[in-house]
């Protein structure tokens, strides 16, 4: 039995043919272990969804593999989405099963790789182009929270601009030793790392873009906050 009811299959179908141009990757990183109780449903969520279009490729890689490693992929389930011609880079990832709201997440990124038309602004596109240090902006989430995506999909829309930026949604109920790291509590809860100067930025709620943005501009500038 199917993960994707008819009715969205045929929708998304419709949809995938009209805005897709170019092709899009999908790397998920799995594992056979029984531990990991999600990596079936997200073998099979993803193989429904690329069996929609042409224009989108999944490869499947055990999170063990030589492609994990040179990936820099721990855990598992984890998704990779990124272009054929590999622009986008290895920056817009998924630690966790894209479900529930996060559906609409996966789904958005797909159209964003593969059209390069993004929802963000040319002014804070052109501010992104001024990130100096290597930032990892971390989105934990859960499958229930309806502004969860809108957390995300910034992160994700940040990362495809600018190259010293990676986003990565991680759902806090799959992982959370991750979760507890940072004190989430509630969701969306932002994690901004500097990895080159070492201070965090975090704060919790689906801010709107421009706040986002302020908050990468105080992670790359090496201030440390808690707004938790």
């Amino acid at each position: 039995m199917g993960l994707l009811k008819e009715e969205d299959r045929n929708y998304l179908r419709t949809e995938f043919e009209k805005i897709l141009r170019d092709k899009v990757r999908i790397l998920l990183f799995s594992s056979k272990d029984e531990n990991c109780m999600y990596c079936k449903d997200t073998k099979q969520l993803l193989q429904e969804v690329s069996e929609l279009s042409e224009k989108i490729e999944l490869e499947i890689h055990d999170v063990e593999s030589e492609k994990a490693e040179e990936f820099d992929v721990e855990l598992a389930p984890s998704i990779i989405i990124t272009d054929e011609d590999g622009e986008a880079g290895l920056r817009i990832r998924f630690t966790g099963i894209p479900s529930g709201y996060e559906f609409t997440t996966l789904i958005k990124d797909i159209m964003y790789i593969s059209t390069k038309q993004l929802e963000i602004t040319d002014a804070t596109i052109q501010e992104l182009q001024n990130v100096r240090n290597r930032l990892r902006m971390e989105v934990y989430v859960t499958p229930t929270c309806p502004y969860c995506p809108k957390a995300v999909l910034i992160a994700h829309q940040f990362a495809m601009v600018s190259e010293k930026i990676e986003a990565e949604m991680i759902e806090s109920l799959e992982f959370p030793s991750l979760a507890d790291r940072w004190g989430v509590m509630g969701v969306p809860h932002t994690v901004i790392r500097n990895l080159d100067k070492g201070n965090v930025v975090q704060f919790v709620g689906a801010y709107p873009e421009n706040h986002v943005l302020s908050f990468v501009k105080d992670a790359d500038s090496g201030k440390e906050m808690d707004l938790r």
